[in-house]
């Protein structure tokens, strides 16, 4: 028997918004769960809803305080953290981090996105390996007045910044590849919106990042404060206490064969675990990997599954879940090379990735125009800074293609991971991102190929935004003494890997000056070039060939 009912959504300023959902008697009910239903919007509860929009009033005093220079910057970032707004160089501007549930963004959000780039005169955009979008260089009445229009779409930036449970990231091609080892997307659409539901409940020493990898390691399952990986018998290996930074760690396996619809459960015992074995006193230290290396890791097993007792003893979070459903049909096949076929026959999905995560706004707009006006498509955002476009027929997909051909990579190089750097970000030691510019701007120069190069991951800092540490060639801002003087530089990682066969953190080569690194990689190239290798193969078999390369600029 089929329902309809009119369900209204609170809204800034006392807004109302009124959905008719459809729904089936028979069905386990959650406005949560139905609010999915008919129009596909993203959604959390009400109750959250107007939870979130009551906070509002502690941002916007943030922002007009912080803009008329009434609250000091380092004081606005425990304010507007917590809204995903953080200034920015120079703090005459900020910037805003947005939010998708399950890191998928819906047709009726890109057309959004759209018009609010037009609306708001937005002008610097970039995707982030948190899985998010972020808009930069803005004003306080910009990130105020779109920081609400976000919320009437399902964006919620809360949260998306701060001591505070972060978005949900996982494997982009979830639901969709032809390897999927089961239906993962609607466990991590619960997960995600769950997450949010959590934010502001329950106090952290840090940030909680939750991970998802099912085909690959996008998601970062096993350096995640808690992650789940997919396997084929249909269950997840769940790791915790892992991360990236100060004292990074792979996180330990906790669980093994666990059964989706536990997800929920998992997340909570691990809330209340971080919350009461976490620091809260030295914030170096506060993150949950340092738990699991604290207690070792048999007593961190034993401790998460304690935790995790206590949840299922406390509430019942067993997930009932409605399956992920393509009904499109397509029935051309594409031309363009950058087209895979996914498991829905005749649909098929493309990688997006601009240099370094940076589109330019054209480009996104057009984009994100195009692909909001077609039939059942998402944009899901992945842990490389790019972004796949899925479930396009043969037609679109020739048409995603055509938009992006000439800002899209090329090469390993071009693939390269760098945050934003420190022209912008008011923590960076160095500009990551005009690096990697400058690098490829001048080995073209040169008449030197990118092509043997690996992809690169560049932080402006020692933080972990450009996650250096996992790259086979990484950098992280720095500063050396050169005569006695200190000079702007990166330190060189080799070796790490993140993904899940054999991974491992980087190691330290040694610091560069910003001045030599140009040419380092001039003379990195051109030994490539002699060996007739790539980056990753050299390196392995000739050790002692990049240390020769290297050690006259450290």
């Amino acid at each position: 028997m089929e329902c309809i009912y009119p369900i209204k959504r609170a809204g800034f300023q006392g807004v109302e918004i009124v959905f008719n959902i459809c729904y089936t008697w028979g069905e386990e009910f959650s406005i949560e769960r139905v609010l999915r239903r008919g129009e596909s919007i993203m959604a959390i509860s009400e109750e959250v809803r107007q939870r979130f929009a009551g906070e509002f009033e502690k941002f916007q005093a943030g922002i007009e305080g912080f803009f008329k220079k009434e609250i000091a910057p380092k004081d606005f970032k425990g304010i507007g953290g917590g809204f995903g707004s953080y200034a920015e160089r120079g703090h005459e501007s900020a910037m805003l981090r947005l939010r998708f549930l399950g890191s998928r963004i819906l047709p009726y959000q890109m057309k959004f996105l759209v018009n609010s780039v037009k609306k708001y005169d937005l002008k610097y955009v970039h995707f982030t390996t948190g899985q998010c979008i972020q808009f930069h260089q803005l004003q306080g009445e910009q990130i105020l007045e779109l920081y609400k229009d976000c919320f009437e779409h399902d964006i919620y930036n809360r949260g998306t910044g701060g001591d505070n449970l972060r978005n949900v990231t996982a494997s982009p091609l979830h639901g969709v590849h032809p390897d999927e080892p089961f239906a993962v997307t609607p466990y991590l659409q619960a997960a995600s919106e769950y997450a949010v539901s959590l934010i502001g409940t329950l106090a952290l020493p840090r940030k909680y990042k939750i991970g998802f990898s099912v085909v690959d390691n996008e998601g970062h399952a096993n350096y995640k404060d808690l992650g789940f990986l997919a396997k084929e018998n249909g269950t997840f290996d769940v790791y915790a206490g892992g991360g990236i930074g100060g004292g990074s760690a792979f996180g330990v396996l906790v669980a093994e064969n666990v059964d989706p619809k536990e997800t929920l459960q998992h997340i909570d015992g691990m809330l209340h675990l971080y919350h009461e074995l976490g620091d809260f006193n030295n914030r170096g230290k506060a993150r949950s990997r340092f738990i699991a290396q604290r207690l070792g890791e048999e007593e961190f097993r034993k401790a998460y599954h304690e935790y995790l007792e206590k949840s299922k003893a406390a509430h019942d979070l067993t997930l009932f879940v409605a399956p992920y459903e393509v009904k499109k049909v397509g029935t051309t096949t594409p031309a363009t090379p950058l087209a895979e076929p996914q498991k829905q026959e005749g649909l098929y999905y493309i990688q997006y990735k601009p240099l370094v995560g940076t589109p330019p706004i054209d480009v996104f707009v057009k984009l994100f125009d195009y692909v909001g006006g077609l039939e059942e498509t998402e944009i899901r955002i992945c842990g490389d800074e790019s972004v796949y476009i899925v479930n396009l027929t043969g037609e679109e997909a020739d048409a995603v293609a055509a938009i992006i051909a000439d800002t899209h990579a090329k090469n390993n190089f071009e693939y390269t991971v760098s945050c934003v750097g420190a022209t912008i970000c008011q923590l960076g030691f160095q500009d990551s991102s005009g690096l990697v510019k400058v690098i490829k701007k001048t080995l073209e120069a040169q008449g030197l190929s990118t092509d043997r190069l690996p992809q690169l991951h560049v932080s402006g800092c020692l933080s972990s935004c450009g996650t250096h540490q996992v790259g086979s060639l990484g950098l992280h801002g720095f500063t050396k003494l050169v005569d006695s003087k200190p000079q702007p530089a990166f330190k060189v990682f080799i070796n790490g890997n993140g993904e899940l066969e054999g991974p491992r953190m980087s190691d330290e080569v040694g610091v560069v000056t910003v001045e030599d690194i140009p040419q380092f990689f001039i003379d990195l190239v051109k030994a490539l070039e002699v060996a007739g290798q790539d980056f990753d193969t050299w390196k392995d078999q000739q050790p002692e060939a990049f240390q020769a390369v290297i050690s006259k600029y450290l």
